[in-house]
């Protein structure tokens, strides 16, 4: 006949039986463990470390599990997770100091996964909801650098950084750029861990680009336009020239485009091997050069503004004794 002895277990605070002891006579015994859970009475209250998430990305889970005196359960109380989206680190965890805590893992998923727990009787006071991916994302914001183009056209590098209502950055979300004239290098990217994604764009004329969430708060999500614009070359000319037998009168025109940026330089080939620099900028300037003999001259005017640009013009100049 098997006997079971009742002793006081200090961990468990309650009285429980310990089996497998053997009174009076050598017997063999043994009983199931049966998983240690909160109490009748006792409330469950769930917190989660963040309300919304990328996708791929983890947020802590915690469930707080106390009697009904107001005590923690005692250490070891298993507690059971379930989630409508994404997966658990663990299905089940053990309380310490009342806390049981797993990692809810949000997967390639967007949507909103609400998020319970059970432990024995336990009242769960409510469960709580954790927004998912491209359904948390509130904001959409592009950046471009640089913004300004050399006039022959160039490419800029483009960054687009989503976030959800409270300026939180969001991992995994899929970004579509767009553009009016440039050319993308690559679309159908997602956002790293730090909320963003980069991409470039080469453009040859005046261009605006975007970018968007599908799914977001609101449908889809479109970022602020950024506009990428191409710098002007400055002016040059050369108007009208004279010739006196060997002496020429150049008349020429010098002066920053239509962007303002200012003219750095002024440089002039007469066509003979000789220059003249830092000829002062404006319209119908003149510089006299003396041409050691008769001849077709080519006479060029080369303006470079302070952004690099630069302008050309030519005129061809007839030089007799």
């Amino acid at each position: 006949m098997t006997r079971q002895i009742w002793i006081r277990a200090t961990r468990l605070g309650a009285w429980a039986p310990v089996c497998g002891l053997a009174l009076a006579v050598a017997m063999t015994t043994s009983c199931s463990k049966a998983a240690l859970v909160a109490p009748t009475a006792s409330t469950l209250t769930l917190n989660v470390s963040r309300t919304t998430a990328g996708l791929s990305a983890s947020v802590s889970v915690v469930a707080l599990v106390y009697e009904s005196s107001g005590q923690p359960v005692h250490d070891g109380t298993v507690v059971s997770f379930f989630t409508t989206l994404g997966t658990f680190s663990a299905a089940q965890a053990t309380t310490s100091g009342g806390q049981a805590i797993v990692q809810l893992l949000t997967g390639s998923q967007s949507g909103t996964a609400e998020i319970s727990a059970v432990s024995g009787a336990a009242k769960l006071a409510s469960t709580v909801k954790v927004t998912i991916g491209a359904a948390a994302a509130g904001r959409v914001e592009l950046t471009a650098s640089p913004t300004v183009l050399p006039s022959g056209g160039g490419s800029a590098i483009l960054i687009a950084t989503v976030t959800d209502a409270n300026g939180n950055r969001l991992s995994g979300i899929p970004i579509t750029f767009y553009t009016d004239y440039g050319t993308l290098e690559q679309n159908g990217t997602v956002t790293d861990g730090n909320g963003q994604v980069q991409n470039r764009v080469s453009v040859i004329v005046k261009s605006t680009v975007t970018a968007s969430v599908s799914g977001g708060t609101g449908g889809v999500l479109t970022s602020n336009a950024v506009v990428l614009s191409l710098r002007t070359p400055p002016n040059a000319a050369i108007t009208s020239t004279t010739a006196t037998g060997l002496e020429a009168t150049l008349t020429y025109t010098a002066y920053a485009g239509s962007d303002g940026v200012a003219v750095r330089s002024v440089t002039l080939y007469f066509g003979d091997g000789s220059t003249s620099q830092l000829l002062p900028s404006g319209t119908n300037q003149t510089a006299v050069h003396r041409y050691a003999a008769d001849g077709t001259y080519i006479p060029v005017l080369t303006v470079t503004d302070m952004a690099g640009e630069t302008a050309i013009a030519t005129v061809s100049l007839a030089v007799a004794k």
